[in-house]
C-alpha cells in the first residue's frame, strides 16, 4: 500500500497569525504594566507607552518567528490602540501631549516587528 507523503510543518517557519497573537499579548502586557505602575505609584508617566510598543513588536517578532512589514504595521496598530486606551484610563481625557507617546510607541512596534 502506497501512501502520499505527509508534509510536516516547519517549526521555525514564519507565521503571521502567531505574530499577531504575539503583538496582542505584548501590547496587553505592556498596557498592564503601565497601568499597574500608575496605580501603585500614583504617578502618571505617559512615555511608558514606548514600552507598550516595544513589547508589542517584540512579541510579534518572537511568536511570528521572523519579521514582516505587514506584521510591523499590525503590531504598530495594536500598540497604538493599547497605548491610547491605557492613557485614557490614566488621564480620563485625551491630552495632546500624549500624541508623542502614541507615535513613538507605534514606531517602536513597527521597527521591531518589521525588522
Amino acid at each position: 500500500m502506497i501512501t502520499a507523503p505527509v508534509k510536516a510543518e516547519n517549526a521555525g517557519e514564519f507565521s503571521l497569525g502567531r505574530g499577531i497573537l504575539g503583538a496582542v499579548v505584548g501590547a496587553g502586557l505592556g498596557a498592564g504594566l503601565m497601568y499597574g505602575f500608575f496605580e501603585l505609584a500614583g504617578f502618571r508617566f505617559p512615555l511608558m507607552g514606548v514600552g507598550i510598543g516595544a513589547l508589542a513588536g517584540y512579541g510579534a517578532r518572537l511568536l511570528g518567528r521572523g519579521t514582516d512589514t505587514t506584521l510591523g504595521v499590525i503590531a504598530a496598530g495594536l500598540a497604538l490602540a493599547a497605548n491610547a486606551g491605557t492613557l485614557y484610563l490614566m488621564f480620563g481625557d485625551f491630552v495632546f501631549v500624549n500624541v508623542i507617546s502614541l507615535a513613538v510607541g507605534a514606531w517602536f512596534a513597527y521597527r521591531i516587528a518589521s525588522g
